[in-house]
């Protein structure tokens, strides 16, 4: 038998859960430090089934961001400005996002092999050129990084990301 780990949120009016299978996980949206922003960004995507009263009410993604230091030494968790894994949350349910979180980053052997296979491919597609050349290994650099969160190099804003 070959069972799956996963990952309950109470919420006040459904479970939402979160199955740790590659096809649940997204990673998209990579930035570059820009003058403004002096991190890399990477969205984080989970498909989370909704379970209301006992009965399948449908699934929904859910997203949050993760913002690393230039030096790779420490990453930010934050809070997107739409389908937000926050969004409409008590203290309590917000708690058990961030455990969620941390279980993915930390912990999860289905997360980093997703990692593992993205950094993979992106070798395979090695065609770059000048300037694209630092661009392309400080995204490697970042995709390694997430192989190795520690608990101690998380932290979490959970506050909307200022566009300005």
């Amino acid at each position: 038998m070959n069972l799956l780990e996963s990952k309950v949120i109470l919420t006040k009016l459904e479970k939402e859960i979160f199955i740790d299978d590659s096809s649940n996980i997204e990673l998209s949206g990579f930035k570059s430090p820009i003058k403004k922003s002096p991190y890399y960004e990477i969205m984080v995507g989970l498909d989370l089934i909704r379970i209301r009263n006992n009965e399948f009410y449908g699934t929904k993604k859910s997203y949050f961001g993760l913002r690393i230091t230039e030096d790779l030494q420490s990453v930010v968790v934050y809070e997107p400005d739409q389908q937000s894994i926050f969004a409409v949350k008590n203290e309590l349910e917000k708690q058990a996002a961030i455990e969620l979180i941390d279980y993915l980053l930390i912990q999860s052997p289905t997360f980093k092999e997703l990692v593992r296979k993205i950094i993979y491919n992106y070798k395979q597609a090695n065609e770059v050129s000048g300037i694209e050349a630092q661009e392309y290994n400080a995204k490697l650099s970042v995709l390694e990084g997430l192989l190795n969160v520690r608990k101690l190099g998380v932290n979490f804003a959970i506050q909307k990301k200022n566009i300005a």
